[in-house]
């Protein structure tokens, strides 16, 4: 008896407790899944820690000007961060984006060097604050590679992306550092000029 016992712990183990697909994830008990509308999401998870509205001139990649946003739930340093992306009122990607963290009161301490290559949106809003200056917020056609170096081919070889620029001031003793963000990740930094007094 004990060796069947043992095995029905182990399959229940591995099968019961097993992580929800990239399609899914469960939100205070409550399972969501792409496709679920967002009024069902919100009512599920509640208010988002981010609303980040992709507003722009999308007739480059969609002939219409879709209605998208990407939402992220930062639960805390014990749970995953989750980035939700809903197009037309429709959940239509899940993925995760490491662990949570506790949200900074005050000014930040950022230095150009925490700003890497595959950071979300939310995180770079919470180690540097408020960007000195925005620009883009535009839908463009992209051919960069993935951050697992692979290019993502769509059409002509290109995918569709929403793109931002912001500059970040870190002060006179230090260059202004340009982030271009592409869906909501930093995807490329450059140096520019020195930094000024604010």
């Amino acid at each position: 008896m004990g060796r069947r016992a043992a095995a029905l712990a182990l399959f229940a183990g591995t099968f019961l407790s097993a992580p929800a697909s990239a399609d899914s994830f469960r939100c205070d008990g409550a399972l969501v899944q792409t496709g679920d509308p967002a009024v069902s999401v919100r009512a599920a998870c509640g208010e988002p820690s981010f609303v980040d509205p992709w507003i722009g001139d999308a007739s480059l990649a969609y002939g219409v000007a879709p209605s998208m946003e990407q939402w992220t739930y930062n639960r805390g340093p014990n749970r995953l961060l989750r980035i939700l992306v809903f197009r037309d009122g429709r959940l239509q990607a899940i993925r995760s984006d490491g662990h949570g963290f506790r949200e900074r009161a005050g000014d930040s301490d950022c230095r150009p060097s925490d700003i890497v290559r595959g950071m979300s949106k939310y995180r770079l809003r919470q180690a540097c604050g408020e960007p000195a200056q925005r620009s883009g917020g535009v839908f463009v056609y992209s051919s960069r590679r993935d951050l697992a170096g692979r290019t993502r081919y769509q059409r002509r070889g290109r995918v569709p992306v929403f793109r931002e620029r912001w500059i970040f001031n870190f002060g006179p003793n230090r260059f202004l550092r340009e982030v271009t963000l592409e869906n909501a990740m930093v995807v490329d930094t450059e140096t520019l000029d020195r930094g000024y007094d604010e």
